[in-house]
């Protein structure tokens, strides 16, 4: 065999290790983000997929909390955080009424439960209510 020969060889060798490589490093790495969406522990509103996620942002950013105000970091299905259950009974409150003075009245109980004086952003609560939706 030439050198040129063995050179072309090695550089398949190398190539093919290479995908195998990242097929063996990338796959399971896709699994994990598939499986790691399925929300869990949910009691009033319904997993709609990325639509929760996006709706659950604009609530905190609306409120002008982070996540963590409600839940656990790394773990959303923890009920170690007390908030969590205020939430719950505003997001139910809510979610089962058009009536504006009993969304009004529920959102200044949340408030008053997470200790805010008032929403950072009261137009971006209620719009994040387009995308929730109850169980």
């Amino acid at each position: 065999m030439t050198s040129q020969a063995s050179v072309i060889v090695r550089s398949f060798r190398f190539s093919l290790f290479a995908i195998a490589l990242t097929a063996f490093v990338a796959a399971p790495l896709a699994t994990a983000k598939a499986g790691d969406h399925a929300a869990k522990n949910l009691k009033v509103l319904l997993d709609n997929g990325e639509t929760l996620e996006k709706g659950m942002k604009t609530l905190s950013k609306g409120l002008g909390v982070k996540c963590n105000a409600c839940h656990v970091k790394g773990d959303f299905a923890s009920e170690k955080v007390p908030a969590k259950e205020h939430g719950r009974t505003f997001l139910k409150a809510v979610l089962e009424t058009t009536d504006k003075p009993k969304r009004e009245a529920a959102l200044t109980e949340l408030l008053k439960a997470m200790k805010l004086k008032q929403a950072k952003k009261p137009a971006l609560v209620w719009s994040a209510f387009d995308s929730l939706k109850k169980k």
